[in-house]
């Protein structure tokens, strides 16, 4: 290799060294900065340079791409290696200035800001090239730290690197690339072990989500290599050959492809065993996960698409791969089996949009105007071909960003709604034999406690109504709740109801029992004397000729609002399938995630009440089970006071 003489990158494209210009150039690559947002970005850059070089090789020879990337957390390095075209002497001089590229369009990185990015966002870049008419291994220093100092002593240059290239497989090929940067106090990322990832499978599956390494469709063939050293200087290794987008089905037991549901659907209804809502063969029930990969055409045919629509997916060549899960919970299982920190998820709901065949950008929210609580579960890659990002990673253009984001919504509004009855039933913690026998030990220490110690008051001059609550004002946590609940029960308000325990050291709330009579004035619906009654029907139903029936213990759980309820689930504190009653103030918002709530208090619907008192059900909302039964508070004080905005209350459920 000869002697690299020291050259400023940015003198080859600026002639001129006066103040005004080094002032002008520094604000075009401060806007080339600010257009990276992303924690990955870094690699991004360095990965689509090689996936590049190593397909501008392809079109002159035939040979085995090969990328070998390498991230040292205790140097806070990424080297990233490749045995594609590599540079030649004049590109090797001008490719770090802005806006300078030598990629024609149709490769991945052809606007000429990613080398930019990489040379002057970090204060340290090593960059080695050979090709059999040009060698030579420079480093850049300190090119971050300039761009801030108002007035430098010079401009940062590339020397000749006096180390050794970082990569030693780089001695090895035949021709390519290696580049080396370090993150520090001033770039960002600041510390490549802030996402909890030290080891080099997990940064594999990564990065195929993050980066060019995840290809949408499969057309270039490259072997991916790995290296992690972690903090205690510790390698893993991990290689894939021609990995692409990771999917989920990577990470669950049970996943079937929607086309095959659909396919099985059919062919069941045809032989007359299948009407829509009915239960499919075990093969396509109780599903973690749903997912499949459309084509332009398909997206047409499956899709309720308007002409322009139809004439914009073509005109791009759309790809969807999308996977839909049955909880968030999901998510939360990816990311604790990669082992990433914690709130970073590597998948996650929304639209991840992509040219030039890997992500690009952040994800968008799905914008679905009903059960928007499936916005988050559902993860769906848009492909764009003839198209790119704006400057950086910022974006798409407006007509690129509408139209993945009408794809998206129209995918969950027909033929993702259509399979979901397929999911399982999201019940929160796993159903543990220990947390059964737990349980049921506590109702039947309870069911005894009754008999040896009951407690009883009555008398003719206590328990007339009084006409209205001793509790002053509208409750603000949980006890108030349960303050308020209580009264109501003592004050007839509702019956039925009998408390067995409160227990605040055990999982659940308290214990109580269902007690149905004949007395039809205490029971029986009447829109003006008894408007938390049952129906004659449920009560005929329920009594079957007897004077009165007593239920087992059941389990009751006390909130300030039902998102408290979903937090316990999504934890895996506590399990739907346990919980017989929810008593709460107000519903909240984020129980549309994964739940319907259904009312009881409007017209019509007192027929579906189980028995007295209940206001509202709690549905799954992926296969519409029921869950619970529900005592929403402020809905049946509107209720019963005839309050203005009672009726939108209980129709936003429906939203």
């Amino acid at each position: 290799m000869g002697k690299l003489t020291s050259f400023d990158p940015l003198l080859t494209k600026y002639g001129g060294s006066e103040e005004a210009v080094i002032s002008s150039v520094k604000r075009e690559i401060r806007n080339i900065l600010n257009s990276y947002v992303g924690w990955y970005d870094p690699f991004c850059e360095l990965i689509q340079n090689s996936l590049d070089a190593i397909d501008k090789r392809k079109e002159k020879e035939e040979f085995d791409g090969e990328i070998h990337i390498t991230i040292n957390l205790m140097k806070n390095t990424i080297s990233v290696t490749d045995n594609g075209i590599g540079f030649k002497e004049s590109e090797y001089m001008k490719f770090l200035a802005p806006n300078f590229s030598f990629k024609p369009d149709g490769f991945r990185g052809h606007k000429g800001v990613g080398t930019t990015y990489l040379a002057y966002g970090f204060n340290y870049i090593q960059i080695y090239t050979k090709t059999p008419d040009f060698k030579a291994g420079g480093v850049m220093k300190d090119a971050r730290s300039w761009l801030d100092d108002p007035s430098p002593s010079d401009n940062p240059k590339v020397v000749e690197d006096n180390e050794n290239v970082k990569d030693p497989w780089f001695d090895t090929i035949d021709r390519g690339t290696s580049m080396t940067i370090q993150c520090d106090s001033e770039s960002y990322p600041k510390d490549l072990s802030w996402m909890g990832l030290d080891n080099a499978d997990s940064w594999l599956k990564v990065l195929r989500v993050q980066t060019g390494l995840g290809q949408i469709n499969k057309v270039s063939d490259v072997k991916v290599v790995i290296e992690v050293v972690d903090k205690k200087e510790r390698m893993t290794h991990a290689e894939k050959d021609s990995p692409e987008y990771l999917s989920v089905i990577e990470f669950l037991n049970k996943v079937q492809k929607v086309d095959d549901i659909n396919a099985k659907m059919d062919d069941l209804y045809k032989k007359n065993r299948f009407v829509p809502g009915s239960k499919m063969p075990a093969k396509f029930s109780n599903l973690d996960a749903v997912y499949d990969k459309w084509n332009c055409d398909e997206i047409c045919e499956k899709l309720p698409l308007d002409k322009e629509e139809i004439e914009l997916v073509k005109k791009y060549n759309v790809t969807v791969i999308f996977a839909y899960v049955y909880s968030l919970s999901v998510w939360d299982k990816i990311d604790k089996a990669i082992g990433i920190r914690k709130g970073s998820h590597v998948l996650y709901g929304g639209i991840q949009l992509a040219a030039n065949n890997m992500p690009q950008g952040e994800l968008i929210q799905i914008p679905l105007t009903k059960n928007i609580g499936r916005q988050k579960q559902a993860n769906i890659v848009v492909h764009f071909e003839n198209c790119s990002a704006d400057l950086g990673r910022k974006g798409f253009k407006k007509e690129i960003t509408d139209l993945g984001k009408e794809l998206s919504r129209k995918l969950m509004d027909k033929p993702l709604m259509k399979v979901r009855t397929c999911f399982k039933a999201n019940t929160g913690a796993a159903p543990d034999l220990r947390r059964q026998m737990v349980l049921s030990e506590w109702k039947d220490e309870m069911t005894q406690h009754e008999q040896e110690c009951p407690l009883k008051l009555e008398n003719s001059n206590f328990f007339d109504p009084v006409k209205k609550i001793a509790i002053t004002s509208v409750p603000t946590r949980e006890q108030d709740v349960i303050a308020l609940f209580n009264q109501l029960i003592a004050g007839g308000v509702v019956r039925g109801i009998r408390i067995m325990s409160t227990n605040e050291r055990t999982t659940y709330d308290s214990l109580f029992k269902i007690v149905i009579s004949n007395n039809r004035d205490v029971q029986l619906f009447d829109k003006t004397h008894n408007p938390l009654g049952v129906s004659e029907d449920v009560l005929d139903e329920m009594l079957q000729d007897k004077e009165e029936i007593v239920s087992g213990p059941q389990v009751l759980e006390y909130k300030f609002s039902v998102d408290g309820l979903v937090e316990d689930i999504d934890s895996g504190l506590k399990n739907t399938s346990d919980i017989d009653l929810v008593v709460a103030w107000e519903a909240g918002e984020r129980y549309r995630d994964n739940f319907i709530i259904e009312s009881l208090v409007v017209d019509g619907n007192e027929s579906l009440r189980q028995y007295h008192g209940v206001t509202h059900q709690l549905h799954s909302a992926n296969t519409g089970e029921h869950v619970c039964n529900m005592i929403l508070l402020k809905d049946l004080m509107m209720y019963l006071n005839n309050s203005e905005g009672f009726e939108e209350l209980q129709e936003s459920y429906e939203q």
